[in-house]
C-alpha cells in the first residue's frame, strides 16, 4: 500500500461508554468485533451474564449509511482474561432485516493473534 492510499482510510474508532458518560473506556484497534447477531468486546467492566445493554453504533463516515444506530443486546458471556480485562460476547435481540444488513456493512473482525 502506497503512502497516498493509507491516508485515504478512515481512522477507526471505538469506545465503551456507560451511563451517558459516567465512565468511559478507548477500546484497542481489534477489542471489538460485530456482525449481525451479535458482538465481542474487551473491556475493563465486568458484566453479568443476562444483563440487558443498548449499544449505539456509529460507522465510520465512508460507508452510504453513516447514521447512528441503537441496538439492544444481551450479556450471553463474560470472562476474565487479565487484571481489570473482561471478553464479553453480547448477542442482539430481534433485528429487522434491514438494521441486520447495517451490521454486516459495518462489522470489524477481532484478531487474537492466533492462525
Amino acid at each position: 500500500m502506497d503512502r497516498e492510499s493509507d491516508l485515504s482510510l478512515p481512522p477507526r474508532i471505538s469506545s465503551v461508554v456507560l451511563d451517558y458518560g459516567a465512565d468511559a473506556e478507548a477500546c484497542a484497534e481489534d477489542a471489538v468485533a460485530i456482525s449481525e447477531r451479535g458482538m465481542r468486546l474487551r473491556s475493563h467492566w465486568r458484566f453479568e451474564i443476562g444483563t440487558q445493554l443498548s449499544v449505539s453504533l456509529v460507522p465510520p463516515k465512508c460507508h452510504a449509511n453513516s447514521k447512528r444506530m441503537v441496538i439492544e443486546a444481551t450479556v450471553v458471556w463474560c470472562e476474565q482474561k487479565e487484571e481489570r480485562c473482561y471478553e464479553c460476547t453480547l448477542l442482539f435481540l430481534e433485528l429487522p432485516e434491514d438494521q441486520k444488513q447495517y451490521l454486516r456493512e459495518f462489522s470489524f473482525p477481532v484478531t487474537d493473534g492466533q492462525a
